[in-house]
C-alpha cells in the first residue's frame, strides 16, 4: 500500500465502507474529499462514491486495474446526464436516455493514472465542466482515493449531442425549446464552476509562494 494510506484498527474496519451507511470511520475521509473537490469547482450534486470490490476491481498485483477506471468514470458521467432532466422535462429526458431523437455520445476520452489504488478502499468520482458549445461539452472527471486522500486518476474529454434519427450531431441552439434550455443551463454551470476553480487556483498559488 501507499505510505499515504490512512490506517485502520482492523481490516474489517478498513472495509467498512461496504457496510450500510458507509462506515463511520470513512465519514471524515469522505467529507474531506467532497469539500476539497467542491472547492476545486467539481459539482457536488453529481458526485459518486464507489467502493472497491476485491473480486472484480483488482489486477494480479493487487491494484485497481486500469479498465475499472472507465466504469468508475462512466458512473459519474451518467449522473451528469441525469442532471439534464431538469432542463429537458420528463418526456424528452426519457427519450434522451433511451437514444430516441437527441442523445449524447463520448467523442474523446483520455485518462491519466496518478497513483496506484488498492483494496480495501472507496473512491469519490466527480465531474468538472470546462467548456460548452452548442453541439458538445468538455470536462474533467477525477477519481479520489478516500484512504489516500488524493487523486488516483483523471479523465479529460468531451461529449457530443447526437441526433439518432438523422445520424448526425445535434446543435442544441438550433433544436430550440428544452434543448436550448439545456444549453443555457450547461453554460451557467460551466461559468459557476469556472469561478470556483479560479479561486482555488489563486489560493494554491498563494500557498506555494508562501513556502518559497
Amino acid at each position: 500500500m501507499s505510505p499515504l494510506t490512512t490506517p485502520f484498527p482492523t481490516t474489517l474496519d478498513a472495509s467498512s465502507y461496504q457496510s450500510p451507511g458507509g462506515g463511520a470511520l470513512y465519514a471524515p475521509l469522505r467529507d474531506a474529499i467532497v469539500a476539497t473537490a467542491t472547492a476545486m469547482g467539481y459539482d457536488p450534486s453529481t458526485m459518486v462514491e464507489i467502493g472497491i470490490n476485491w473480486s472484480d476491481d483488482l489486477d494480479p498485483f493487487g491494484h485497481v486495474k486500469n479498465h475499472a477506471y472507465g466504469h468508475f468514470t462512466t458512473a459519474c458521467n451518467v449522473r451528469v446526464f441525469h442532471s439534464f432532466e431538469t432542463s429537458l422535462g420528463t418526456e424528452k429526458f426519457d427519450d434522451f436516455m433511451h437514444a430516441r431523437g437527441v442523445g449524447v455520445l463520448v467523442r474523446s476520452s483520455t485518462t491519466r493514472w496518478l497513483r496506484p489504488v488498492t483494496f480495501p478502499n472507496a473512491l469519490i468520482v466527480a465531474y468538472h465542466l470546462t467548456e460548452v458549445l452548442p453541439d458538445r461539452y468538455f470536462g474533467i472527471t477525477t477519481i479520489w482515493s478516500l484512504r489516500q486522500q488524493a487523486m488516483g486518476a483523471e479523465t479529460s474529454g468531451y461529449m457530443v449531442f447526437f441526433d439518432h434519427g438523422k445520424g448526425k450531431l445535434a446543435d442544441l441552439l438550433e433544436m430550440g425549446g428544452e434543448f436550448r434550455d439545456l444549453y443555457g443551463c450547461l453554460v451557467e454551470r460551466m461559468e459557476r464552476e469556472g469561478k470556483i476553480a479560479g479561486k482555488w487556483e489563486v489560493k494554491q498559488s498563494e500557498k506555494k509562494e508562501a513556502k518559497i
